[in-house]
């Protein structure tokens, strides 16, 4: 495999079992449990990417959409004033 942006040869496959213990952050949003699936980097209890060594550049489609991590209510939406 080589590199999507830079044609190099040194692309790292990282391959991980998170058994739901895996933490992902964007923005003010945080996550706690399962491998989100639509952020590139795996899915589940899978914890699966590649990157480049010499340009760092994460393999795959970018940009992504918005994420069903971004889109989800903030738990201060979720309270109701009294």
């Amino acid at each position: 495999m080589s590199c999507q942006d830079c044609k190099s040869e040194r692309v790292i496959s990282v391959y991980g079992k998170t058994s739901d213990l895996c933490a992902v952050s964007i923005g003010e949003h945080d996550h706690d449990g399962y491998v989100p699936s639509d952020m590139n980097i795996g899915g589940g209890d899978d914890l699966a990417f590649d990157f480049c060594a010499d340009c760092g550049q994460i393999q795959g489609h970018f940009p992504l959409p918005t994420t069903e991590l971004e889109g989800a209510k903030s738990s201060d939406e979720d309270e109701e004033d009294y």
